[in-house]
């Protein structure tokens, strides 16, 4: 059972949420919708040609980062990768994925 969380926020439930309320809000002004409610710990899709499993906390398996967090945009939309290079950072990387996963994983409530 894994709780929320934001990797490079460590102990601090505010900042955890501020930091997740404001990639929502950057993922809403580049996708035009607001993401689902739903808080995804790892997804196993397909991503350049390879099964892999993207998983919060854990380096990118195809970038050079560790991902801070997973948005679903809804049924048959895509889903949201942001991941940064440095977790002590301030600036992050989004990707947008297809819509297709062999599995989801959510955080627990």
């Amino acid at each position: 059972m894994t709780a929320f969380f934001i990797p490079g926020i460590a102990g601090d439930a505010s900042a955890a949420e501020s930091a997740y309320g404001e990639m929502r809000r950057q993922t809403e002004l580049e996708m035009g919708r607001r993401p689902t409610t739903r808080r995804i710990l790892s997804l196993w899709t397909r991503r350049g040609g390879l099964d892999c499993v993207t998983q919060v906390g854990r380096r990118d398996p195809l970038r050079d980062g560790t991902v801070i967090a997973i948005f679903d945009m809804g049924r048959h939309d895509p889903f949201v990768v942001w991941w940064r290079r440095e977790l002590g950072s301030a600036v992050g990387t989004q990707e947008v994925l297809g819509c297709n996963a062999y599995a989801v994983q959510e955080f627990d409530a």
